[in-house]
């Protein structure tokens, strides 16, 4: 863990000062205002992590304290405050852990001021702002990073991450908005918030880079927080009776691209030689955060019962990950979707197609090396699946999402479903199963099956 040294004296006062005046504003809140949130406790449980004899479980008990208060001071002033408390007790020694792990973090969610006109309103602090309209794989949602384990066991809105940023939007004649976006500072995706390192979610247990040959990592993984400045435009509008909006969008990638490297105690030679056999070696992995530019689309009509939407991606400029000589690989990438989903009484039920293409730069000297490359010249599709319906005048749920990708015979399939005890008491049960192995997100998380019972009391 890194550790920043004390600031300089007259940072420590603008500190203090914008201590003291958020202290004030909260002083000064309307006293008719609220604060929403809920307490949960959840119980999950991986039963078998490794192909090993015998079962390799991962048991955790996960908490959460969420709270929330929303403001209006006038017709132009609006405040959101929200934030959380997550706890972890578990089990996690066959997932890389020692003993009991625990965490315990606190973090700002949607926190942020809104100045709203006529004709404009600007939006400034930490936010979660969501682009595209296909259910849960968004092609252009790229302006927050996520949680992967909070995206397999409750989907992607909860795993929306809150980043700084400015947002400005002008409402223009005809239904149209023009939305500039501007994220000054970089915050990676995780793959859990809690204790990463000994999570069963997280990839690097599970990467075809370190896994197959028993890489030891004593060598080092080494990354630094990229710099610079992130955003994009978005103009959103209605034609006829079809939503559409046009994007672009210039950032860095949430989650790293791996390239070995001959640095630190352990110089390491092509990942290739050697039997697998051969027993655990040293390798040091350097992680990147590198650039890229995409350029979107998406739309949304309505015909009859039926809601028809489509959305696209183009990553002309990208880095690609490479399992084979382990580096990344200048390219670009494409994906496309289209889906349709109906809404009748308790009921909704969606069905999306994906496809997606990733080629090599061949005008890049690196890139021109890996032009042909199986690995990296791919195509995948992958049809997705979503329902929820609820019964007893909503005090029963049940959601059903699920994930086919049948070139690779790869899976994920999620059913939610949930009881409500009492006004503001739910109780929720969750089980998650992925079948095959791919080089994709789903098929590098094999045997990561799960299941959760959760209580969530809401005030």
């Amino acid at each position: 863990m890194k550790h920043g040294t004390p600031g300089t004296p007259a940072r420590g006062a603008r500190r203090r000062s914008l201590a003291a005046a958020f202290v004030a504003l909260l002083l000064a809140t309307p006293a008719a205002a609220q604060v929403n949130g809920y307490a949960s406790v959840m119980f999950d449980v991986l039963p078998d992590l490794e192909e090993a004899a015998g079962a390799q479980p991962v048991s955790e008990l996960r908490l959460r304290v969420f709270a929330e208060r929303r403001d209006e001071f006038g017709s132009h002033l609006r405040i959101n405050l929200a934030g959380y408390v997550d706890g972890l007790i578990a089990d996690r020694e066959r997932s890389g852990g020692t003993g009991i792990s625990t965490a315990t973090i606190v973090r700002p969610a949607d926190l942020y001021v809104d100045l709203v006109a006529p004709h404009f309103d600007l939006r400034a602090g930490a936010a979660r702002l969501v682009w595209g309209r296909l259910d849960e794989f968004q092609p252009t949602d790229v302006v927050n990073p996520l949680d992967l384990s909070r995206f397999l066991m409750e989907g992607r809105s909860e795993a929306r991450l809150p980043v700084g940023l400015v947002r400005g939007r002008v409402f223009l004649p005809r239904s149209t908005t023009l939305e500039a976006v501007v994220v000054p500072h970089f915050r990676r995706g995780v793959f859990d918030q809690l204790d990463e390192p000994s999570s069963p979610f997280n990839l690097a247990l599970a990467d075809p880079i370190r896994g197959p040959r028993r890489a030891s990592l004593r060598g080092g993984v080494a990354w630094s927080a990229p710099h610079g400045v992130q955003g994009g435009l978005r103009v959103t509008s209605t034609t006829g009776r079809v939503d559409w909006s046009v994007s672009a969008y210039r950032g860095i990638k949430a989650f790293p691209t791996s390239t070995l490297t001959d640095e630190g105690p352990a110089k390491a030679g092509p990942y290739e030689d050697g039997p697998a056999e051969a027993g655990p070696y040293e390798i040091n992995i350097r992680e990147s955060f590198p650039r890229f530019t995409m350029i979107g689309g998406d739309f949304e009509t309505v015909h009859g019962p039926w809601g028809v939407r489509g959305e696209v991606a183009a990553f002309v400029d990208d880095e690609l990950q490479s399992t084979r000589v382990i580096r990344g690989v200048p390219g670009h990438s494409v994906t496309a979707g289209v889906g349709v989903d109906r809404k009748a009484g308790d009921y909704r039920i969606a069905a999306n197609a994906l496809w997606s293409r990733s080629g090599a730069d061949s005008s890049d000297p690196i890139g021109q090396t890996f032009v042909g490359d199986e690995e990296i010249e791919r195509t995948d599709f992958s049809m997705v699946i979503a329902g929820d319906r609820s019964f007893a005048r909503e005090t029963r749920t049940v959601r059903v999402f699920a994930v086919y990708d049948p070139a690779n015979a790869t899976t994920f399939t999620r059913v939610i479903a949930a009881v409500s005890l009492r006004d503001n008491v739910w109780i929720e049960g969750s089980a998650g199963l992925i079948t095959g192995t791919s080089l994709d997100v789903i098929g590098r998380l094999t045997r990561r099956d799960f299941a959760y019972a959760r209580l969530k009391v809401f005030f």
